[in-house]
C-alpha cells in the first residue's frame, strides 16, 4: 500500500490492515424469502440517553469491567476464527488530510508517561498543546495511562481543529494506547476528539471500561484510519445522542473482542430476563453522512457461559451489586438515524462472529443508508447472544445490495437480512446472497431483485466455515443484474452486467 505523506525524517514502511464481527436481531411477525419464525431478540426500544461531559460516556446501562484483568498489553489479538484477508486495493487510495504544521515525535516512556525532546510529559498533554495543522507521530511501544483521580481526566482529549494523530510505522499492532480498564475520569474513552478535521491513523487502542473511541459535540469530518481496536467495555466507537457528528470516515480497521475482553463488558437492565451486554462495535446518534469501510469486526459478543460480571463493571454499588452473564450485544455497526437529504454508506465490511451484524434504524426513521458489498458470517447459534446479519429498521430511501451473508451453525438463526416496521419506504434490497431467510417484519415492504434466499450452500463460498464468503465456483452462483449504485465489488474490483449475487463478483 501507499505509505501516507510521511516527512523525510520518518520514510519508515507502512501497514493496512482489516477484520470483522458479527452480532444478532431478532423477530416478530415475518413473511418474506424463506419460511421459518424465530422468537424475537430486538424489541424496538431505545438505547441509550445519556448526556456528555469530557467523560465521552453515553450509557444507560452504568456498567464496566469485572474480575481480574491481565496487565500484559501485548497479549494475542490475533483472529479467532482465522487470519483476515489482505486489505482490498482501496485501503490504497485512502489519503490522509495535508498539514502545514509542526512534527512533534512523541516515544512511550515510564508508566502513564511520553517522551518529547528528551522530557517527560503525558500524551494528554501534548495532544492538548498541539496548534491546527500540527502532525503527532508516535513511535513503536505501549502508552499507559494513569487512573485517574477525583475530578481528573488522564485520556487523550482532543478539542484542537485539523490535527493528525499517527505512528511513525504505520503498524497499529505496534503503537498501542493500553488503558489496561482503568478509569480516566467520569466515563472518559481512552480518546475523545471534540474537535472537527482530526485524524487518526495506524494505530491501536486496547482494554478501556468504557468506550474506546468517543466522537462528540464538535468532532465532524474526522477520518479514523487503519485503527486496531480491541475490547472496549462499552462501544469501541461512539457518537452520542444530542451531538450530531457529521461525515465521519472509519476506513481499513479492525475491531475486535478478545475473550478476556468478554470478561470486562457492561450490562444494563434488570437481572432477571432482561439484562443486555453494553457493547457494539460504531454505534452513532443523530449522525449523518458517515462512510464506514473496508473494516473487519469480530467477536464482539457477549458470553452467555462467562463468569458473571458486575452489571456496572467497577462501580458495582450503583446496580446494588447485581451480576449478570450473556445478552445480546449491540450491532458490528448500528446508525441509530440519520436526518432526511442525507445517508450512510456501509460498504465492503467483513463481519465475523458478532453477534449481530449491521443495523440501520430502530427506534427513530433513518434516512438514506447503503448498505452494500459486505460479507458476514457467524458460526453460532441463534437465541439470546446471537442474531441477524443485517437489520433495517423504520429506514426511508436505503440501498440493500450485494451482500453475502452466511451461518453455518445448524441451529442459527433464521434470517440473514430483516426489513422492519410500516413506516419502511423505498426500500430496494438487490442481488444479495445468503443462506438464510430475507425477511419482512411488522408490516414493512421492499422493492426485491435478483436476491438469493435460504438457498446459498458453503461449497459456494473460498471457505464458508471461516467467514471467507469469495465465491468458489463461479458457475455455480447465481446471476444479478448490475446495480447502477454498486459497480464495484468486496475488493473493489470492477462489476460486469450481469454480474453475481453476494459481495463478491466471482473470477
Amino acid at each position: 500500500m501507499r505509505c501516507l505523506s510521511l516527512p523525510a525524517q520518518l520514510l519508515l514502511p507502512c501497514a493496512c490492515l482489516l477484520f470483522a464481527c458479527t452480532e444478532p436481531s431478532a423477530d416478530d411477525g415475518a413473511d418474506e424469502i424463506g419460511s421459518e419464525t424465530d422468537a424475537d431478540s430486538t424489541t424496538g426500544t431505545s438505547e441509550d440517553g445519556s448526556t456528555d461531559s469530557e467523560d465521552g460516556s453515553t450509557s444507560m446501562g452504568e456498567t464496566e469491567t469485572a474480575g481480574e484483568t491481565s496487565t500484559d498489553s501485548t497479549a494475542d489479538t490475533s483472529s479467532e476464527t482465522g487470519e483476515p484477508p489482505p486489505p482490498p486495493s482501496a485501503c490504497e487510495e485512502v489519503e490522509l488530510p495535508p498539514r502545514d504544521g509542526a512534527d512533534v515525535m512523541v516515544a512511550p516512556g515510564p508508566e502513564g508517561k511520553v517522551i518529547v525532546d528528551g522530557s517527560e510529559t503525558t500524551l494528554r498533554s501534548v495532544v492538548s498543546s498541539a496548534n491546527e495543522g500540527d502532525t503527532i507521530w508516535l513511535e513503536d511501544g505501549v502508552y499507559t495511562f494513569d487512573e485517574a483521580g477525583e475530578g481528573q481526566y488522564t485520556g487523550v482529549y482532543v478539542t484542537t481543529p485539523n490535527i493528525t494523530i499517527r505512528s511513525v510505522s504505520g503498524d497499529p499492532a505496534a503503537v498501542i494506547l493500553d488503558s489496561n480498564y482503568r478509569s480516566h475520569g467520569g466515563q472518559s474513552a481512552v480518546l475523545t476528539i471534540d474537535a472537527p478535521g482530526v485524524a487518526v491513523a495506524g494505530i491501536g487502542l486496547r482494554r478501556s471500561i468504557f468506550h474506546l473511541v468517543h466522537l462528540w459535540a464538535n468532532a465532524d469530518d474526522v477520518l479514523l484510519h487503519e485503527l486496531e481496536l480491541v475490547d472496549g467495555g462499552q462501544q469501541f466507537l461512539k457518537s452520542s445522542g444530542g451531538d450530531a457528528i457529521d461525515n465521519v470516515e472509519v476506513s481499513c480497521s479492525r475491531f475486535w473482542m478478545s475473550p478476556e475482553g468478554r470478561d470486562n463488558v457492561w450490562g444494563y437492565g434488570s437481572q432477571n430476563g432482561n439484562t443486555t451486554c453494553y457493547t457494539g462495535g460504531i454505534d452513532t446518534h443523530e449522525a449523518t453522512n458517515w462512510n464506514v469501510h473496508d473494516s473487519t469486526f469480530e467477536g464482539i459478543y457477549c458470553d452467555a457461559d462467562g463468569v458473571e460480571r458486575p452489571a456496572h463493571g467497577k462501580f458495582p454499588e450503583l446496580r446494588d451489586n447485581m451480576t449478570y452473564t450473556g445478552g445480546l450485544a449491540e450491532h458490528a455497526i448500528h446508525m441509530w438515524d440519520s436526518a432526511p437529504g442525507t445517508g450512510h454508506t456501509l460498504t465492503r465490511n467483513h463481519i465475523l462472529d458478532c453477534a449481530r451484524g449491521i443495523g440501520l434504524g430502530l427506534v427513530a426513521e433513518v434516512h438514506g443508508g447503503v448498505i452494500t458489498n459486505n460479507m458476514i458470517f457467524s458460526s453460532f447459534p441463534g437465541g439470546g447472544e446471537h442474531d441477524v446479519g443485517i437489520i433495517v429498521e423504520r429506514s426511508i430511501d436505503t440501498l440493500v445490495a450485494h451482500n453475502s451473508v452466511y451461518f453455518s451453525h445448524p441451529e442459527a438463526y433464521s434470517s440473514g437480512i430483516e426489513y422492519r416496521w410500516g413506516v419502511t419506504a423505498n426500500l430496494r434490497v438487490h442481488g444479495n446472497l445468503t443462506n438464510k431467510m430475507i425477511r419482512a417484519r411488522d408490516g414493512a415492504t421492499a422493492d426485491l431483485s435478483d436476491n438469493v434466499a435460504d438457498d446459498a450452500p458453503g461449497s459456494w463460498f473460498v471457505d464458508a466455515g471461516a467467514g471467507d464468503l469469495h465465491g468458489a465456483a463461479c458457475a455455480d452462483l447465481p446471476a444479478a443484474a448490475l446495480h447502477a449504485e454498486v459497480g464495484l465489488d468486496f475488493d473493489a474490483q470492477t462489476r460486469t452486467d450481469p454480474t453475481f449475487a453476494g459481495a463478491d463478483h466471482c473470477e
